[in-house]
């Protein structure tokens, strides 16, 4: 049923829909792929520049935790931006790490920037074969996807039995619900928190996606409680940042091209791996598998 005006980036307003059934939202009929690229020009990425010890952190972490699971395997990122991230497990573990990016531009720079493996398609068209890898990690991609349930099943072919998906995704009707509150009391379409979302999945879909996929769910846990409380507006001033509508994007104009010599700019000095760890570890403690509560799910699946 209809819920609300929406915005898919600033200038572009369409219908959004949401499921009485589920509760899962979703833009309808689904934008098309030249709508979709708009969400995401060169310059998006100077923030994977900004945050790069982030991300490589967030690799190693990730290696320590794939080694206590496996001591080796091949892993898939999707969504990997500059393969940062990949970096980051490929040099603290003996796991093969591969990528996949929308973007071919980011693709490239972190090709250079990395000397990641990354292939700029489609999850649903990924260049793989089938059983090539023992883990797939989807960190806030499948909400991007224009077929999250093609998305999916290229997933599970991707894996080898016993394989693991790690799904990391916004709470569907958490993240939606700024839009629908403020279209009702403002009577406009107002941004997401991140741009370029085309999907809202409720924990129920998420579920059912996925065991039709050919996936055993394990477990799902929310987190962010703190963005999951602005997004219900429960804090002060939790829709500051909607108030004021974005300039519109001309779509007729092509972004300019970012380069690698800006980006690396960008980078900032490396901070300490034992302070991050230790937050890191702390942060991970704030994930609640009976609370549909934060702002994200984090998801963990087995293929069958």
């Amino acid at each position: 049923m209809f819920a609300c005006r929406a915005l898919l980036y600033a200038g572009r307003e369409r219908d959004a829909a949401e499921c009485g059934a589920c509760g899962a939202a979703f833009y309808w009929p689904v934008p098309p792929l030249e709508e979709i690229a708009r969400c995401y020009p060169p310059a998006y990425y100077g923030g994977f520049f900004k945050q790069y010890w982030k991300d490589y952190y967030k690799g190693r972490a990730l290696a320590d935790r794939l080694t206590r699971w496996r001591e080796s395997g091949d892993f898939l990122d999707v969504g990997c931006a500059l393969g940062t991230m990949l970096a980051g497990l490929r040099d603290h573990s003996r796991w093969t790490a591969r990528g996949m990016e929308f973007s071919a531009d980011a693709a490239a720079l972190g090709r250079e920037l990395n000397g990641a493996e990354i292939v700029s398609a489609p999850l649903s068209a990924a260049p793989f074969a089938d059983a090539a890898f023992d883990y797939v990690h989807i960190n806030n991609v499948l909400e991007h996807e224009f077929d999250p349930r093609a998305a999916l099943t290229a997933s599970a072919r991707l894996l080898r039995p016993g394989g693991r998906l790690e799904l990391i995704v916004p709470n569907g009707p958490v993240d939606f619900l700024p839009n629908k509150t403020l279209f009702r009391r403002w009577g406009r379409a107002v941004p997401t928190r991140h741009g370029g979302h085309l999907f809202f999945f409720s924990r129920r879909s998420l579920e059912t996606m996925l065991e039709d996929a050919g996936f055993r769910v394990l477990s799902i846990r929310s987190f962010h409680l703190k963005l999951g409380a602005k997004a219900r507006g429960l804090l002060p001033r939790a829709y500051k940042n909607f108030k004021k509508p974005l300039p519109p994007v001309d779509a007729a104009v092509k972004p300019p091209a970012f380069t690698l010599e800006q980006g690396r700019a960008l980078i900032p000095p490396a901070p300490s791996w034992p302070l991050y760890r230790l937050s890191n570890a702390w942060r991970r403690l704030w994930r609640f598998s009976g609370s549909d509560f934060g702002y994200d799910f984090e998801v963990m699946a087995e293929r069958r």
